[in-house]
């Protein structure tokens, strides 16, 4: 322990003068084995393989000379990614935790529908913010008047042709059952999720790597959506009638009294 110490103190009087020319390379390799080896008698826990907190969390693979990181995300550190979640769709974090996807067949159909439901939430969602945005009234408001017999339905304001509950259910009925047959007719799971040709117009699909991008964003996108869905649902019950807009200025204009307490903690509580 002595020697390493001392040779901790030859390294650290050495200047770069002229006078350290005297000192020869030998002397200098001498003190600096010594100088490690006093490090692992000090540390062992950092020069340990078998201790060493970087073991095999994070591989360098040297490629070109040039050293390159590889870690794979995980959604919570600490969590063992699953194995049937190799990291290779889009949006791919290893968030599984009710083990649903563990049957391929069963996988395939979540993605699937995964990606159909964020479509369906991020056209959702900017048609419940736009017309409360232009003062045409909320979403909840927007649907009244199936609610009446005989009732009228509109579109910001217009009449809809055809516009009794009868006669849009079947125009519904029958444009999803066909659009739902043609997909179920597709073998091809890539072609389900993303058919190309009249679904892609502008050619987003041409380019290999921007596709990839144009997933990943899709799906991270969609998954926002689906929650800001969600989130106006649950404001929609605490409070009927109005919409996540009015909502929003309500609790802006008073913090404090207006939030998530006002819907958890019970009003008896409150003073």
């Amino acid at each position: 322990m002595a020697k390493a110490f001392n040779s901790f103190e030859r390294l650290r009087c050495v200047r770069p003068t002229h006078h350290s020319s005297r000192i020869s390379k030998t002397e200098r390799g001498e003190m600096a084995s010594a100088a490690l080896r006093s490090c692992a008698v000090l540390f062992p826990s950092l020069l340990s393989s078998s201790k060493s907190q970087f073991n095999g969390s994070v591989s360098l693979p040297c490629v070109n000379g040039a050293s390159r990181f590889s870690m794979s995300a995980e959604w919570m550190p600490g969590q063992p990614r699953p194995p049937y979640l190799d990291g290779s769709a889009p949006g791919d974090f290893g968030f599984d935790p009710l083990r649903l996807g563990e049957v391929p067949e069963n996988l395939e159909r979540y993605k699937e529908s995964e990606l159909i439901h964020c479509r369906w939430a991020m056209l959702a969602v900017p048609g419940i913010l736009v017309p409360e945005a232009l003062g045409l009234g909320n979403w909840v408001k927007a649907q009244e008047w199936a609610a009446v017999p005989g009732g009228q339905a509109t579109y910001l304001g217009n009449p809809v042709p055809w516009g009794t509950l009868p006669t849009i259910l079947v125009i519904e009925f029958l444009a999803i059952a066909f659009v739902e047959h043609q997909r179920s007719m597709e073998k091809d799971p890539e072609k389900k999720k993303y058919p190309g040709g009249a679904f892609d117009p502008l050619g987003f699909s041409k380019d290999p790597a921007k596709f990839q991008e144009y997933k990943i964003k899709e799906i991270k996108n969609g998954r926002l959506a689906l929650l800001a869905f969600v989130g106006f649902c649950v404001q929609q019950s605490a409070y009927p009638g109005t919409g996540p807009l009015e909502n929003l200025a309500t609790h802006l204009a008073d913090p404090w009294h207006n939030n998530i307490g006002d819907i958890v903690i019970p009003r008896s509580v409150l003073p």
